[in-house]
């Protein structure tokens, strides 16, 4: 059986500027009303273009404001053979999500991607929370929310990455044969609406699908070894014990694991000690 992977944020979405949006938050008026269906349109055209190609069934996790239970894009709208991945309130049970796919998918593909905290020429920049995360960084390689979904999948083919023109840095450190589809380019104002995008997107995922031959799988070796940096006025209170093998400095944490998934799941007991931004 061919599986596909595919995981989803709101910002890099076709039609979705800072110009237009002010709030993407799920429940707010701008992502109940226009939101949704952007994103939906480009999930949509990856979903289409996987199975002309011959997918017989596509696994779906929506990540965009990971623990709220409403989806952010419109289920009914997209074909028969999409499963969503079974996680209380769609939250970041990474390890969860990997156990729930075949062990050797077909590949993955990510869509509506932003790009990571301080990228020029970016839409909406952040790194799963900014503030009060400013970067973190595994096995020094600078993820966030693309490089946390690709490598959950170590060992996958990357196949394609649709967003901004810049979340393509990120997506390409991971993976150099990763195919990148812009949907919108700050840098050249580039801001067409989803249903420009919509035939971009599905030819390219196609392409891509078609291309496999030539993608490398996603790998690290380890020992994974993780380091989370705050922004200015945040900090990490005093820590007299850590029950992992790391430790915190004033802005940093840095811990190790022996795998991504764990490495993933230790990040949740970091972030419980961060202070400040008040």
């Amino acid at each position: 059986m061919k599986q596909l992977i595919i995981i989803s944020d709101m910002e890099g979405a076709s039609g979705i500027f800072e110009t237009n949006f002010n709030e993407l938050r799920v429940g707010t008026e701008e992502w109940n009303s226009h939101g949704r269906s952007k994103l939906t349109s480009d999930v949509l055209a990856v979903c289409e273009a996987a199975n002309e190609f011959g997918i017989d069934e596509i696994l779906y996790y929506d990540s965009h404001y990971a623990g709220e239970k409403q989806f952010n894009t419109l289920l009914e709208r997209l074909p028969s053979n999409v499963k969503v991945f079974n996680v209380p309130d769609r939250r970041f049970y990474w390890r969860r999500i990997r156990g729930q796919a075949e062990w050797e998918p077909f590949g993955i593909v990510t869509v509506g991607q932003h790009s990571r905290n301080g990228e020029d020429n970016a839409y909406f920049p952040h790194t799963i929370q900014s503030p009060p995360i400013e970067s973190y960084w595994i096995n020094d390689i600078h993820i966030a929310e693309i490089g946390s979904s690709v490598l959950n999948f170590m060992g996958t083919k990357y196949i394609a990455n649709i967003g901004c023109a810049s979340s393509e840095r990120e997506a390409k450190e991971l993976s150099k044969s990763v195919h990148h589809i812009t949907v919108k380019n700050k840098s050249m104002g580039w801001e067409p609406s989803s249903n420009e995008t919509f035939e971009i997107i599905k030819n390219g995922v196609f392409n891509a699908l078609a291309q496999t031959d030539n993608i490398e799988p996603v790998s690290m070796n380890p020992p994974f070894k993780f380091r989370l940096r705050l922004c200015e006025g945040y900090y990490f209170d005093n820590v007299e014990e850590f029950a992992w093998k790391g430790h915190f400095d004033k802005r940093e944490a840095f811990w190790q694991a022996p795998s991504f998934e764990i490495g993933s799941e230790i990040f949740n007991h970091v972030r419980e000690h961060i202070m400040g931004g008040l």
